[in-house]
């Protein structure tokens, strides 16, 4: 099995889990509550938020984000 394949089988586990973790309606409400969330700090572009949970034997479960910030946006650092 190529890379790829593997990538798409597991991206496919992946979000099956998600489904059953919550509702879809459910699911929807927490990705955007999140996205406003981290919006009020920075600038968010909320159409490309994407969410994972993931269930592992050890931890439970594990939330990741993907939040990626609009193109024009450029970070101070506080060095």
């Amino acid at each position: 099995m190529k890379t790829g394949s593997k990538a798409k089988n597991r991206l496919k586990e992946i979000l099956e889990k998600d489904r059953s973790v919550l509702s879809p309606g459910s699911f929807r409400v927490l990705k955007k509550e999140l996205a406003n969330i981290v919006a009020k700090y920075l600038d968010v572009d909320k159409r490309k938020v994407k969410l994972i949970i993931e269930e592992s034997a050890e931890q439970g479960y594990h939330l990741s984000a993907d939040l990626p910030l609009k193109p024009s946006v450029k970070l101070e650092r506080n060095e």
